[in-house]
């Protein structure tokens, strides 16, 4: 299993600096069995949140395999999916 984060992140911050000690906002997405359930779940997922990134801001989406760290204390990899805003 897979556990899957979504940080929102301000433009001013690079894609490869946003960290979930950067990030505007962090939030727990469903666990993901592979990285594609994990991309195909994700961008479903954040497409029906209310939370939509404002101006200057993008999603960042990250994961983990369970049995590493807490997200607090690993460096996740990064799945470079970026939602970007008009």
């Amino acid at each position: 299993m897979i556990s899957v984060y979504a940080l929102l992140c301000a433009a001013t911050v690079l894609r490869c600096e946003c960290t979930p000690a950067t990030a505007i906002d962090a939030i727990r997405m469903p666990d993901a069995d592979n990285e594609l359930a994990c991309l195909r779940d994700s961008m479903t997922t954040l497409a029906g949140l209310a939370i939509r990134p404002g101006s200057g801001e993008y999603w960042k989406v990250i994961w983990v395999h369970s049995k590493e760290l807490p997200i607090a204390a690993v460096r996740a990899r990064d799945l470079s999916l970026v939602q970007r805003t008009p």
